[in-house]
């Protein structure tokens, strides 16, 4: 594996990382099942991409690092919860998820690849790797803080819920009496 052609790799993804942007807003807006993305304004809902693309690079250049494997993490944690805050639903964060590896994969890897003949064997699949699961790790951070949110929601309704209840049931009571 060649670790320079890796971060080879980081350095490409994030010197296209507007294009790359652009794809994945082109896909996502064609994309009819996808009626979260639907009512939010750009910068909404490029969100934390630019900064997930960050995350990636880094980890191309430094795999073992678990420092970027954290950032990566919190990151995606981010985007969960604010995704969670502007109303989505969780299988469009997952979709999310899916058609930006979808573009990376189609497009981007195999750009690179044709411009650097030395991205291949164990390299090439040590990046597919990495890239996998990145978004795999986003996949999952983001579903997780999205859920928790949900979570502390169900939670909170639940003790209103279960207050207004007994406050009925006191009501009853001082009535009877």
């Amino acid at each position: 594996m060649d670790q320079g052609i890796l971060s080879e790799l980081g350095d490409y993804l994030l010197a296209h990382s507007d294009e790359i942007v652009r794809d994945w807003l082109r896909a996502v807006e064609r994309n009819v099942g996808m009626i979260s993305s639907k009512k939010l304004a750009y910068n909404e809902l490029v969100d934390h991409l630019p900064r997930l693309f960050q995350e990636l690079a880094e980890l191309l250049k430094s795999p073992q690092s678990n420092q970027n494997r954290f950032e990566m993490s919190r990151a995606a944690r981010v985007h969960g919860k604010r995704r969670w805050q502007q109303g989505y639903r969780l299988d469009d964060v997952i979709c999310e998820a899916s058609i930006i590896r979808r573009i990376l994969f189609d497009k981007w890897v195999d750009a690179f690849a044709r411009q650097t003949p030395q991205f291949e064997g164990e390299t090439r699949r040590a990046a597919e790797n990495i890239i996998h699961q990145a978004v795999d790790d986003v996949v999952t951070e983001s579903a997780t803080q999205f859920v928790e949110e949900q979570e502390k929601v169900i939670y909170r309704l639940n003790a209103e819920l279960a207050d207004a209840v007994f406050e009925m049931r006191w009501r009853r009571v001082l009535t009877c009496s």
